[in-house]
């Protein structure tokens, strides 16, 4: 299928254009910038900087959430150490399925902020860890969902993008 019919029927609504979560992701982190352009005649810089915030800021707050945990609940911390990751990865499994949502865990993380924040129960110290480990999940969620997101729209507008990872697509009609 050539560029302008994969955007008119994409338009039309009578195509979907699926993308594997971990191929997007390798994409934008993966890739330089550089072979980016030269195969596709466009420079990503949004795109990747979104992407790699998400991808940096993922494994950085489950470490803040882990420090704290020792920090505020001295040698109980472990407890931390030990569940944190373990939930972190089974989580970051899960996120990079194509039916995982943003919809639950952005709930879950504006409502632990809203508990922290306008101190629902005083006990700041597990609030606040617990909401930076949310945002950990939040940020391995986004990860997944915003790549795929992003690379489905640059192939959309970029028929140079589109011939780069057409190997990479799976276009199936809507009946």
């Amino acid at each position: 299928m050539n560029h302008n019919n994969l955007v008119k029927l994409e338009e039309q609504g009578k195509i979907l254009i699926g993308i594997d979560r971990t191929m997007a992701r390798k994409f934008y982190t993966d890739i330089p910038l550089k072979k980016i352009e030269e195969e596709t005649g466009e420079a990503v810089y949004f795109e990747k900087t979104i992407v790699w915030i998400a991808f940096l800021f993922g494994p950085i707050s489950l470490l803040a959430s882990i420090i704290l945990g020792f920090w505020f609940f001295k040698w109980w911390g472990i407890i931390c150490l030990i569940f944190f990751p373990l939930i972190y990865f089974a989580y970051s499994s899960s996120s990079a399925r194509g039916d995982s949502k943003m919809i639950g865990i952005s709930i879950l993380l504006l409502t632990s902020a809203c508990i922290y924040f306008f101190k629902v129960f005083d006990i700041p110290k597990i609030t606040g860890s617990a909401m930076v480990f949310i945002f950990s999940l939040w940020c391995i969620r986004f990860l997944y969902c915003s790549s795929t997101f992003l690379l489905r729209n640059f192939v959309i507008r970029n028929e140079k993008a589109y011939q780069y990872l057409s190997q990479h697509l799976k276009i199936r009609a809507i009946e």
